[in-house]
């Protein structure tokens, strides 16, 4: 059996480490209680050590799933820019509103046949350029956030093609020297290029 201590007040018999809590809690008021607990915290045994608590064990899998975790996150946010490529004009941040919003409609002529013009030119999922189209039908969509004007050769950039030498550039019907450097302004302009060969 068990080794028992009894109680100095109330001669109760007790585990030896359980003695200062029962004074604590059966005798909290009693005038001899904080004398009685600063001796038996003097001697050894009474107050019981802490256990210690089951060591974190950590195994390769979960390590694993960690690492798979951030490096899945980090390639969410850093990879799609890098696919996408570089912009060929600064992205527009719209949380500045925008300076302006105007539209050029393009028309281009390759021989006889006409060129279509494709839908989702400088809009890619992290990025939406301050020149781009949302269709086919040739409407180029002028929508920046900094105070400058842009030209058709700008335009060509965004797309990825050269403006090359078309043969014939007309501006709202007028003839006019072919030239990259023609600005874009709002509806109801309209630039037509005649080429010999477009690719």
């Amino acid at each position: 059996m068990a080794k028992m201590d009894r109680c100095p007040i109330c001669n109760v018999a007790v585990k030896p480490e359980n003695l200062i809590r029962h004074l604590n809690d059966i005798h909290p008021r009693h005038p001899d209680r904080p004398g009685l607990i600063e001796k038996l915290k003097e001697e050894p045994g009474r107050t019981q050590r802490p256990r210690a608590g089951r060591p974190i064990r950590i195994r390769r899998w979960q390590i694993a799933l960690v690492a798979i975790i951030v490096l899945g996150g980090l390639g969410a946010i850093y990879v799609p820019p890098l696919l996408a490529g570089t912009p060929a004009l600064p992205c527009i941040r719209q949380e500045g509103g925008l300076v302006y919003h105007w539209h050029t409609d393009l028309t281009i002529s390759s021989g006889a046949a006409s060129v279509p013009i494709p839908a989702g030119i400088g809009i890619s999922t992290f990025c939406l350029e301050p020149l781009h189209t949302h269709d086919t039908t040739g409407r180029i969509h002028i929508e920046t956030d900094t105070a400058r004007l842009y030209s058709i050769g700008d335009f060509f950039r965004v797309w990825g093609k050269s403006f090359g030498s078309p043969t014939a550039m007309h501006v709202n019907g007028t003839a006019v020297t072919p030239s990259p450097s023609v600005i874009l302004y709002d509806v109801p302009e309209t630039i037509h290029l005649q080429y010999d060969s477009f690719s």
